[in-house]
């Protein structure tokens, strides 16, 4: 089930982009509520690699770590956090077109069991608004430079 779908268009070739959304010691500019996100495994970022991710919600500290399910230089990244209640992926795109790059960022997830249909609902609603943002701030960070 597709929770959210976004797109922009950044005038940066699509080797700019991927590299600067791998870079995570940039993440907290532009990824909402991310604090810091830091690579758990020795050697290159890889598919299977976990991150880290360290988020400000609530007024304190929210930790859990991703799992990278795809990484194709400068193309796709695609991954995975460890919810109960639901399995899905948040992928990225990124296509060259025109001068630049179009990124497009897919949340996609299946609830499992009561409680995973339950929060559905809230679930869309909070990731919907989460996300508004965040490839705009991308943009930002990215055109800044």
């Amino acid at each position: 089930m597709r929770l959210v779908r976004r797109t922009t268009w950044i005038s940066r070739r699509p080797e700019e982009v991927f590299d600067f959304f791998v870079d995570f010691s940039q993440a907290s500019r532009w990824r909402q509520y991310v604090r810091t996100m830091e690579p758990l495994d020795d050697g290159p970022l890889r598919q299977g690699s976990h991150i880290h991710v360290t988020m400000d919600i609530g007024g304190g500290p929210y930790t859990f770590d991703l799992e990278v399910l795809a990484l194709e230089r400068p193309s796709r990244w695609r991954h995975r956090s460890d919810e109960k209640d639901f399995f899905g992926y948040v992928e990225y795109r990124f296509e060259a077109e025109e001068a630049g790059t179009r990124v497009t960022m897919l949340v996609e997830a299946e609830p499992v069991g009561l409680y995973g249909w339950l929060g559905i609902p809230l679930v869309w609603l909070g990731r919907n608004r989460a996300y508004t943002e965040q490839l705009p701030r991308l943009k930002r960070a990215l055109e800044e430079r």
